[in-house]
């Protein structure tokens, strides 16, 4: 009953967040030139995409020490959380040199050469977001699910959205690189909430000297592998889009894909506080307990993902319509984008019951096939077949990856995360 009503909770701030980002997709859609939109809506993808490899894994990596140790052991949390931040803060310190040495050329290596002048902002988004998605990980792991599904995915969207909204009372005409600009100073915002929550915690602190510890490291260095193929699956047909097709198209599937990931929005919600139970439960050699919180966890997400899914296959024109006119026409990508988000949400937590129960090679193993598949998927069928070929491309990688994983999960800990109906 608690887990039922926590995700109640949780479902209810992250479908708030996620209508949020879908808002924010609207009004820059309706807003802003196509062209203009396209070439946003890659930095976005940039930015996200930067920011997850700059954390480097290191969310699912505190996640699982602070869901294990919060309250007991603040010494292994500290250490752990003090030497992420100091990596991270050098990573976007790199990044940032980078782009204001030869942002032309790096334009140029991505296909999209108006991306040039927004290269410096885009870093430092990247280092914004990988601290939102890092701090809100912990807050995650010390079971504050609510407050971290709002640092994660309220706090900027509904920033950027009511920057927008007065910029729009004041007329003022967007471009590319002014929505890159209100999404930086959106994320800021996200983080500065993220790092107060975190550290008004008695016992939180953050030590300069700290080093890296070998369980540490040891459980990064499998996740960012799996996150950094994961990320391929997720974003190589936007990056193939941009590589081959107009900024218009990018525009186009951008919408799309970000339309058929609300139906996502459900599986992370219920991850969000099962994650961490996960976590404690193995911890304490009680598979029995993960196996039921499983399969909660499964029944709730399929219970609450149909419907939404439902809706985007037999309704693309009306939810791409919202975009402007011109968008309908990425309605078949919406519904091949939907198929497979939806066997993304019926496969369950697989992903966390792996990274959360000490198998994360597991998990390594599973996106060290999935990614390059990814990659050569999207860019193949790409350029050959243009947006259609991107769509399926990214429908086929998420499944892929996903069934690969239940397969997994079924080997090491006993159970089919598919099947809803079994007995525990």
């Amino acid at each position: 009953m608690q887990l039922l009503l926590k995700s109640i909770q949780v479902f209810a701030v992250r479908g708030f967040g996620a209508a949020a980002g879908f808002f924010m997709s609207l009004v820059v859609a309706n807003t802003t030139e196509v062209s203009h939109a396209g070439v946003f809506f890659f930095a976005l993808a940039l930015a996200q995409l930067g920011g997850g490899l700059m954390a480097f894994g290191s969310p699912n990596a505190l996640l699982k020490v602070v869901g294990a140790d919060f309250g007991s052991s603040w010494q292994r949390i500290n250490q752990d959380v003090s030497i992420v931040l100091k990596a991270v803060t050098v990573l976007a310190i790199i990044a940032l040199i980078f782009t204001l040495l030869a942002p032309n050329q790096i334009a140029q290596w991505l296909g999209m050469p108006e991306l040039a002048p927004m290269l410096p902002v885009i870093a430092l988004a990247m280092g914004m977001y990988a601290l939102v998605q890092i701090t809100a990980a912990l807050l995650q792991g010390k079971q504050s699910a609510v407050l971290a599904s709002t640092v994660q995915n309220v706090i900027a969207q509904l920033s950027f959205v009511s920057i927008l909204a007065i910029l729009a009372l004041l007329t003022l005409v967007q471009t590319s690189a002014t929505l890159i600009n209100v999404y930086l100073f959106s994320l800021i915002l996200a983080a500065l909430l993220g790092a107060w929550s975190w550290f008004k915690n008695p016992g939180t602190s953050f030590d300069i000297s700290a080093k890296l510890s070998p369980e540490l490291k040891a459980s990064i260095s499998a996740l960012f592998i799996a996150l950094l193929m994961g990320m391929c699956a997720q974003w190589a047909g936007q990056l193939a889009t941009a590589k081959y097709l107009s900024s218009t198209d990018v525009a186009f599937f951008a919408s799309a894909q970000r339309t058929a990931t609300l139906a996502s929005f459900v599986l992370i919600a219920v991850n969000l506080v099962v994650a961490p139970k996960f976590a404690h439960a193995f911890d304490k050699d009680n598979a029995l307990e993960v196996n039921k919180l499983s399969l909660l966890s499964s029944r709730l997400m399929v219970t609450l993902a149909i419907p939404v899914i439902a809706f985007m296959i037999f309704f693309p024109e009306f939810l791409m319509g919202l975009f402007g006119e011109e968008y309908k026409a990425a309605a078949p990508l919406l519904q091949i984008l939907a198929l497979g988000q939806f066997i993304n949400v019926i496969t369950g937590s697989v992903g966390y019951l792996l990274n959360m129960t000490g198998h994360e090679k597991d998990m390594r193993n599973v996106v060290l096939f999935s990614g390059p598949l990814a990659i050569a998927l999207a860019f193949g069928l790409t350029s050959q077949f243009g947006l259609m070929g991107a769509a399926y491309a990214t429908a086929i990688s998420v499944a892929t990856q996903n069934l690969l994983a239940v397969w997994m999960v079924k080997k090491r800990l006993g159970f089919n995360t598919l099947n809803i109906f079994r007995k525990v």
